[in-house]
């Protein structure tokens, strides 16, 4: 599981560093935070990166209960700002001289930050106002791949195409439903009726044919699938018949596979 967080983490704050105004970014960031934390919690303070429910089952704390754990077990370095020493024993570390100190492996947790963060993307998050993230926001954000059980920042850097595809679809998607505003709820409802007019009519073709999915945008099921993901899991590219939503074969494969780590949180 502790991979698995890794992994969200990193691939939630390389886009973030790319972009942190991408339309979704208080989610994407909520995503990013809570993982990341619940890896630096679980691995500090194992068990206490989440409850126990009425029927025995664990769940995973949100950002801000994560954030409360660190503030009980690590007092304030400065003002806001709680750090985890470094406790890597470290081999062939060069010699620094006399003069230079060896840099510092201190994670530093800007909590009031991160909060703060929390704060102005809440409204947004639950569709009550408007709340955006600041750069501070981000680099608070960025600095939490520091610590050991994370780590992941660097290689989802390097997957700049995935980044960029990321970035891509959401921008997508905000086009889509200021277009699905545009034409209103009644014209929305009209051609969601009549996309079932877009699939083959011959039965032999229908059965090869991958038809219609839910449109993540308009949430009709008006997306028509045009190729499917790589990992069989039925998430297809096309076009949505009502708002125009364009899911693309590499975000497709990027939500199958978003699938498959959420399958091993469960599990594990």
């Amino acid at each position: 599981m502790q991979t698995e967080r890794a992994e969200q983490y990193g691939r939630c704050a390389a886009i973030l560093e790319q972009d942190f105004q991408v339309p979704g970014a208080g989610g994407v960031f909520d995503q990013a935070l809570t993982n990341g934390l619940a890896a630096i919690v679980a691995h500090e303070w194992p068990g206490e990166e989440s409850t126990v429910q009425k029927n025995g089952d664990r769940r995973m704390k949100a950002a801000s209960g994560l954030l409360s754990v660190i503030r009980t077990h690590l007092d304030e370095s400065t003002p806001g700002i709680r750090t985890i020493p470094d406790k890597e024993v470290r081999s062939g570390i060069p010699f620094w001289g006399e003069d230079k100190d060896p840099p510092s492996f201190d994670v530093t947790i800007e909590v009031d930050v991160l909060l703060d963060a929390l704060d102005q993307t809440q409204p947004v998050r639950h569709a009550r106002g408007i709340g955006a993230l600041a750069e501070a926001h981000v680099d608070a954000l960025i600095k939490l791949d520091d610590h050991i059980s994370l780590r992941r920042l660097s290689e989802a850097r390097q997957d700049s195409e995935w980044v960029k595809d990321q970035i891509r679809d959401r921008y997508e998607q905000q086009r889509a439903a200021d277009y699905l505003h545009l034409i209103g709820e009644a014209e929305a409802e009209r051609r969601a009726s009549g996309a079932i007019e877009y699939l083959p009519v011959a039965s032999k073709e229908r059965l090869l044919d991958f038809g219609l999915d839910e449109c993540p945008v308009c949430s009709y099921e008006a997306l028509r699938v045009t190729d499917m993901d790589d990992f069989g899991l039925g998430v297809g590219g096309g076009t949505c018949i009502v708002c125009s939503y364009v899911r693309s074969s590499a975000t497709a494969d990027d939500q199958a596979m978003d699938f498959m780590i959420a399958r091993h949180i469960v599990d594990d």
